[in-house]
């Protein structure tokens, strides 16, 4: 465990916080829900910049200094999609040309998008696919509800919070490495 990251446990008052601010958020796999709701050891591992919510080991949720809300890590929707082939939230999928974009910190632009997973609306979570769909490699909010993305328009369609190989990623790897 790196200094940089603290950890500590969190009480069953703000565990029933951060639950009912996730079951607020519609765009999110009930599946998972019931995996946070029954989880039996729950932390939180923090630095100054992010805060990731560690549940039964699994770096699950996470959130940044500029957000309230509580966002599933790239961590949980890979190991989710990977190992229950469930989407924890709605997805798009974008061509090989976005991808160094998007790993280097760029939103979601509409003409990088192949395919709509699910349907999403403005400022809701969404995740973000590698062509093939074997894994995610952004987590962001959407900028515009997704039947208002054109395949091959133009603009910005999702806010890029989290990506392959940034800090918040690198924590999750760290922190289920260390409690797994």
């Amino acid at each position: 465990m790196s200094s940089s990251i603290k950890l500590q446990y969190l009480s069953k008052k703000s565990i029933k916080e951060i639950l009912n601010s996730v079951i607020s958020r519609k765009e999110i796999s009930e599946k998972f829900i019931e995996f946070l709701q029954n989880a039996e050891d729950v932390k939180m591992g923090y630095t100054e910049d992010f805060e990731i919510y560690v549940f039964d080991a699994i770096p699950a949720l996470f959130r940044v200094k500029d957000f309230k809300i509580y966002i599933p890590t790239l961590y949980a929707l890979n190991y989710f999609l990977n190992t229950y082939k469930i989407h924890i939230v709605p997805s798009v999928v974008v061509d090989h040309g976005a991808i160094e974009p998007l790993k280097r910190g760029a939103d979601v632009m509409m003409p990088g998008i192949k395919k709509i997973n699910q349907m999403f609306k403005k400022e809701d979570i969404v995740g973000v696919l590698e062509p093939q769909e074997k894994y995610f490699i952004v987590v962001g909010i959407a900028l515009i509800d997704s039947n208002n993305i054109v395949i091959g328009g133009k603009g910005k369609c999702i806010a890029n919070i989290s990506r392959l190989d940034d800090k918040i990623w690198r924590a999750s790897l760290q922190l289920a490495k260390s409690l797994g």
